[in-house]
């Protein structure tokens, strides 16, 4: 979806931020990212809180600048720290010559083998380390490389997802946690020593609120993590597939989404504890390198007032447009 633009010419030093046609994001112009000092970033900061994800175009941008971007929203996390084991199967990062940092997310092989993850197929909806204790917190993708077509990114907005439920739902699910287990990745590939059999019940895994509330913005949100390998604690099977099926329906309408189309030298900045994405498939013939990297977030809650806590307000100024 193309950002609206916003009236007026920007003078020089001035930043631009024009929202999305959409239920989040904005794009932010007149910012060279490997420049900002301490105020730009809090500005920035505020902006991406209220906007949920920021898109900065055609920025010259280094590996070493992705890594400097992201120790300003926090504590850089590893894939490698994230699922605690070595990923030696991962080699992008000594073909690309990167940072431990940051991950590359390509459909590049080298020998016929992937060098990184994700490959060229659909990628489902989810939140990204939902299955970790404590999902990450901000998260974002350094367009190096683009097919010319597919591969599109899409965004939920979970605060609109939440306070669009009726009442009486929101009210029922007071109290309701989700276990996420670690099944399958995004890509729907089974991770190693999982099996699509495993009884969700009793494979191990945390448990997070429906109802979670935003560390920073004080709104609730709600959290889904990923479809596949989840259950409603304290349900019958069929019970928690249901409601499952009900709140995933309801989460990812096109009503809450913003859809992005990369072009190289994109930057996009999303708040992984208030979003779900996925991303479309795209050519296997033709090359796709983004490079990740995300901070660590905290463990999920829901307030103990929590239904008493008001709306985030970017779905209900898009809305009211």
């Amino acid at each position: 979806m193309t950002p609206a633009t916003a009236a007026g010419a920007r003078q020089p030093g001035e930043i631009e931020v024009a929202p999305a046609r959409a239920a989040l994001g904005a794009e932010v112009r007149g910012v060279d990212l490997t420049k900002i000092d301490d105020a730009m970033f809090d500005r920035l900061h505020d902006i991406w809180l209220e906007h949920l994800l920021l898109v900065f175009r055609g920025q010259r941008f280094a590996a070493e600048d992705l890594v400097t971007l992201v120790r300003r929203f926090g504590t850089p996390v590893t894939s490698s720290a994230l699922h605690k084991r070595s990923l030696e199967e991962r080699i992008a990062n000594k073909v690309f010559d990167l940072p431990p940092e940051v991950t590359v997310v390509t459909n590049v092989k080298q020998d016929g083998k992937p060098v990184g993850i994700l490959g060229d197929g659909e990628v489902v909806w989810h939140s990204d380390f939902s299955f970790k204790e404590a999902p990450t917190a901000a998260r974002m993708l350094l367009a190096v490389e683009i097919p010319p077509a597919g591969g599109l990114t899409y965004f939920t907005n979970c605060y609109a997802a939440y306070d669009t439920l009726p009442d009486a739902m929101k009210r029922r699910l007071i109290g309701m946690t989700i276990k996420q287990a670690n099944i399958v990745d995004t890509a729907m590939q089974v991770r190693p020593g999982a099996s699509l059999d495993m009884d969700i019940r009793e494979v191990p895994g945390p448990s997070h609120p429906v109802i979670s509330t935003h560390p920073e913005t004080g709104r609730n949100m709600i959290f889904l993590g990923r479809r596949h390998g989840a259950y409603v604690n304290g349900l019958s099977l069929e019970d928690s597939e249901a409601l499952l099926d009900e709140l995933w329906a309801h989460t990812v309408q096109p009503k809450f989404t913003y859809v992005h189309e990369w072009a190289v030298g994109d930057i996009v900045v999303w708040d992984n504890r208030a979003t779900l994405h996925k991303r479309d498939a795209f050519q296997s013939d033709s090359r796709r390198v983004l490079y990740a990297a995300q901070v660590e977030g905290h463990r999920p809650y829901e307030a103990a007032a929590a239904l008493s806590l008001p709306s985030h307000s970017r779905y209900a100024q898009m809305a009211a447009a």
